[in-house]
């Protein structure tokens, strides 16, 4: 299992993890993830950790030019495990950092930060390709740290509901140019027309195609920093996508480059 996991991250980027929350932590982090979605049920817009999905232009955009969202529809959360501690407590029963994360990376992971991923049905907005190590936090140093992050679902996530998906080997190929607008902060005026930050299409390696990732609940993918990936809209009209991610800071994998990707050809 070791061995599998380090070979999968090594030469794709990212591994499966099936099964990887079971009945008890899976029902954990369901309730904790019930919890957050009352937190959001009485606001009306976007603020602090909290986004809320908004129709036709996305919520993060929304968020960005200060512009209505659905109340009370959660589209991401940030730092839930500060706003809900069930969460650390069952990535911690899990023994994520030192089990999955280490057999991937060679040493015990230091969770940096977590996230709730809802994806409602109709209005659940895409999130274009991008690397993580482009947004890592303060104090991390490019030649030194590295990032490996746990996405588990909570629902079945699918081709029609906006599962993830990833570029194999995208991770050796170093930093690709993010275009978009930075988050603003808090006192700033709205942007007038937000841009997400993203690698466009034209940046994006000719190397190999997308892989999605189906994901049943309780199952897993774990993926290193560098990975390109991105999830399409859901437009179904009965299939919410939930999902949790624990990221975690890991000494810099061998494998990995920091300095700017080639142009592809």
């Amino acid at each position: 299992m070791v061995e599998s996991y380090s070979r999968g991250m090594r030469e794709n980027g990212f591994v499966r993890l099936p099964g990887l929350a079971g009945g008890a932590e899976l029902a954990g982090l369901r309730r904790a993830a019930g919890r957050l979605e009352e937190l959001a049920r009485d606001r009306t817009a976007s603020a602090g950790d909290f986004v809320l999905e908004a129709p036709g232009i996305g919520g993060w955009a929304a968020w960005q030019q200060g512009s209505g969202a659905l109340p009370g529809v959660l589209r991401s959360a940030d730092r839930i495990h500060v706003h809900e501690p069930e969460f650390g407590a069952v990535q911690r029963a899990l023994g994520l950092a030192e089990g999955p994360v280490r057999a991937a990376s060679g040493a015990t992971g230091t969770l940096v930060n977590s996230f709730l991923w809802a994806k409602p049905p109709v209005v659940g907005s895409a999130k274009p390709w991008h690397q993580d190590m482009a947004f890592a936090p303060p104090g991390f140093a490019a030649g030194q740290d590295g990032i490996v992050t746990i996405w588990v679902a909570l629902e079945p996530a699918t081709r029609r509901n906006g599962c993830l998906e990833f570029i194999p080997g995208s991770h050796v190929l170093g930093l690709f140019p993010h275009t978009g607008d930075r988050e603003r902060l808090p006192g700033e005026a709205p942007l007038r027309v937000p841009v997400e930050p993203h690698v466009a299409n034209g940046h994006l390696p000719c190397t190999a195609g997308a892989v999605a990732m189906p994901l049943e609940p309780g199952s897993a993918v774990m993926f290193d920093g560098m990975v390109l990936h991105r999830s399409a809209p859901n437009t179904t009209v009965s299939e919410p996508r939930t999902a949790v991610s624990f990221v975690y800071r890991v000494p810099r994998p061998a494998w990995t480059r920091m300095e700017p990707a080639a142009a592809p050809v």
